[in-house]
């Protein structure tokens, strides 16, 4: 390792490696320091008793599918020649006692308003006019996220008033608001169309209604998608992407402080290469791909302060509990027909009752379970298993005081208790599901917590709620009070792959205007 770089990157999220990369293929001399034994955070799969699994995606929007800001990073980095986006064939299916047969969401928004439209005959139009929202929300959003010259201008200046009011109209409303606006108290449509609603959060009164409407709205639209291989295939060519440009990528490494001269202005970081073992490097550029209560424990305390001062107020996002399964069989051959499948139970009657189902794991398992999103990876060509079934895993939302107090033993217990409950709820929905299960492990919002080193184990930066102002939208900025120190992550703007993604690329450009 040299004395000095360019650039150091605090962390191998998304969001840093994306960052790092960009530098590094603009010529500059990139090292990433990373705390645990493998890149990627959330980003990466792990492997178990000869299986292969994933940590955290589920599917993901294309690049280049509407105002996706991944399109632009994958052209950038030639991303393209390395991953593989394995369609999805249709979004989701619902399945609740209330909704009686199982609902299947397709993908394309004329298609799901006719799914919808079928089981809700007397609420077609709204369907249509609230699809049509998503979609001129959406719509407006991609015209600010590209350059347009003068004759496309012209062409489309009959929509463009309709698009930006739908945009602007509701920015700062929440997702319930307009949720009753356009189908008022049918509480059974609402929860359809929130069925997913724990990827995103558990509170639809606090939920920001253009961050369901962009996120779902991507989904619904252009169709979801799988990484083949794995995320840890995206995390990987990243880092290949910094050491073929000459830059270092160092696991095991713990970053302890970040150094700053006289004027306060950031000039490298003091890390930990063992347990005894301290370094320092420097650098004029630090991206911290970590939430800004954990960057601000680095620096020097008279700084931390003016540094957490934008943050206050801000609440994180939702965590997640999640449970991989490991299977003697295809899930399909117990009856799975969808890739993605929403297990609402028989207490939950409207969107508002999703604010009950994270503290359920606070306890044993009782006569409630929380709402479950099940993933057959099977379904598609994941890339997950060379030899015999793909995994299956179930994720419903979480917190960390579910977890925090217990000891050991205890933790042990209760997640045992939990994966027990689960396996057995799966078996109601596909008899031989529990005798087909081989393995199963659990990771709850300690776990996250522990690994990715975020506030409660939030799993999607701050919480996507609704801005206090009209048109600010919730601050976003990679910028931060201390010169030469960027946040490169979901912390940064949004969660999920292409939130983190963004924010390493808005960080990427930010830092390389003095560089």
């Amino acid at each position: 390792m040299k004395s000095h770089y360019d650039a150091i990157v605090i962390g191998s999220g998304l969001g840093g490696l994306t960052a790092g990369a960009l530098l590094a293929r603009a010529g500059h001399e990139v090292l990433v320091l990373e705390k645990n034994p493998g890149f990627g955070g959330a980003a990466s799969t792990f492997e178990r008793g000869g299986h292969r699994f994933e940590v955290s995606l589920h599917e993901t929007t294309l690049p280049g599918s509407g105002a996706d800001p991944k399109a632009a990073v994958f052209r950038a980095l030639d991303l393209d020649a390395h991953i593989t986006f394995v369609p999805i064939e249709t979004f989701q299916e619902i399945r609740s006692p209330v909704l009686g047969a199982p609902l299947t969401l397709p993908h394309g928004l004329d298609a799901v308003e006719a799914a919808l439209a079928a089981r809700f005959p007397d609420q077609r139009e709204a369907i249509h006019r609230f699809l049509r929202q998503i979609d001129r929300s959406q719509e407006a959003l991609a015209v600010f996220a590209e350059k347009h010259g003068g004759h496309w201008w012209l062409g489309h200046a009959a929509d463009l008033p309709l698009d930006l009011w739908a945009l602007v109209r509701d920015m700062r409303s929440s997702l319930s608001e307009v949720l009753e606006r356009y189908f008022g108290k049918d509480e059974l449509l609402k929860l359809v169309l929130t069925a997913n609603l724990p990827y995103y959060g558990d509170d639809p009164d606090r939920l920001w209604w253009l961050a369901y409407a962009i996120a779902q709205g991507g989904f619904l639209s252009g169709g979801g998608y799988y990484i083949k291989g794995g995320s840890g295939k995206l995390t990987d060519a990243l880092v290949e992407v910094i050491r073929d440009t000459g830059g270092e990528a160092l696991t095991g490494r713990r970053v302890t402080h970040v150094l700053t001269d006289e004027a306060g202005r950031a000039t490298g970081v003091r890390f930990q290469t063992g347990a005894d073992d301290v370094a320092e490097v420097s650098a004029p550029v630090i991206f911290a791909n970590a939430a800004p209560q954990a960057v601000a424990q680095m620096l020097d305390e008279p700084l931390r302060d003016d540094f957490l001062a934008p943050y206050a107020g801000r609440d994180p996002s939702i965590s997640l509990f999640s449970v991989q399964y490991a299977l003697s069989r295809p899930a399909s051959d117990l009856g799975v027909t969808s890739y993605s499948t929403v297990l609402l139970p028989d207490w939950m009657q409207t969107p508002d009752d999703f604010r009950a189902a994270a503290p359920l794991l606070g306890a044993a398992p009782g006569d409630r379970l929380p709402p479950l999103i099940a993933v057959d990876y099977g379904q598609i060509d994941s890339g997950l298993a060379e030899d015999g079934p793909a995994p299956f895993s179930v994720t419903g939302v979480d917190r960390l005081e579910n977890w925090e107090d217990l000891s050991e033993t205890a933790y042990a217990a209760r997640k045992s208790e939990w994966i027990g409950a689960f396996t057995r709820r799966l078996d109601a929905e596909w008899p031989g599901f529990a005798a087909a299960v081989t393995s199963a492990e659990m990771m709850t919002a300690r776990s996250l917590r522990d690994v990715l080193g975020t506030p409660g184990g939030a799993v999607h930066g701050f919480a996507p709620e609704p801005p206090s102002k009209l048109l600010s939208g919730p601050p976003s900025t990679v910028r931060s009070s201390v010169p030469g120190l960027w946040i490169a992550s979901a912390w940064s703007g949004f969660g999920g792959f292409t939130g983190a993604m963004s924010g390493g690329a808005m960080a990427a450009r930010a830092a390389l205007r003095p560089l």
